[in-house]
């Protein structure tokens, strides 16, 4: 890692991504290729500003108050976050699957919101952002909603990262058709390991705005329950575009 910003925010987010289990320093100099005294130095400088606490010398650091009140006073993303939580809540209890939201911000998949019901599928979302756009369902449906410059961009960076690529999105030849095929459609869907995906369209006001997906083990994929998927996740984004949407009245 090159200047002290780097270095500092990768040992907050390694710290935030572990918990709740507290990081060694050590370990975490060594993960992050950092001088072991740097990371002695900024593991205390952060501790001091309460952004870390130390739970002991033999356990090691855990996030602090500062990153628990910075995130309440911020309010990232509020309104979504209102508009969405419930409505995942439901879904995901209704349906006994794993349901999200996610944005794209610089090229990188954030996930906003995130429920897990599923009895068959042990999913914890630990890092602030990925690099999967290509290998996920709310990550296709993201680049689907980009103009073709941005999404020939993020390929090239993400091949050029080694990130995983779907093997149907590998080749940039028809990829922006295929992706073109998806904002059409307003659905996507596809088996991925041991789990079917999909994802759905968020709107605000009329344009793109995020992308609700869902997970489900691929043993419980059939017909019956596709369809039922397909139709909770459809009012579901429906539902969540309405809240996010202006409502204009004629007096």
């Amino acid at each position: 890692m090159g200047n002290v910003i780097d270095k500092t925010f990768g040992i907050l987010e390694e710290i935030v991504s572990s918990s709740p289990e507290p990081c060694l320093p050590t370990p975490l100099a060594e993960k992050l290729n950092l001088n072991r005294a740097t990371c002695s130095r900024l593991l205390k400088q952060l501790t001091e500003m309460g952004y870390l606490l130390k739970v002991s010398r033999l356990q090691g650091y855990a996030p602090g108050p500062k990153l628990l009140t910075l995130n309440n006073i911020a309010g990232f993303e509020n309104d979504l976050l209102k508009a969405a939580g419930p409505v995942i809540d439901r879904c995901s209890e209704t349906l006994a699957c794993s349901v999200l939201i996610a944005r794209i911000y610089g090229r990188k998949r954030y996930v906003l919101y995130h429920r897990n019901c599923s009895p068959d599928l042990q999913i914890r979302i630990s890092r602030p952002c990925s690099d999967d756009l290509f290998s996920t369902a709310t990550g296709l449906m993201l680049l689907a909603h980009l103009p073709e410059e941005e999404v020939l961009a993020c390929f090239r960076e993400q091949k050029k990262l080694g990130a995983e690529i779907l093997p149907e999105y590998q080749s940039g030849k028809n990829l922006v058709r295929k992706l073109h095929g998806i904002s059409e459609q307003g659905f996507f869907d596809c088996g991925k390991g041991l789990q079917w995906i999909y994802a759905f369209p968020v709107f605000r006001n009329g344009s793109f705005y995020a992308a609700l997906g869902a997970s489900i083990h691929r043993d419980k994929h059939n017909a019956a329950y596709h369809r039922k998927i397909c139709k909770a996740l459809k009012q579901a984004a429906q539902e969540i575009s309405r809240s996010l949407s202006i409502q204009y009245t004629i007096a």
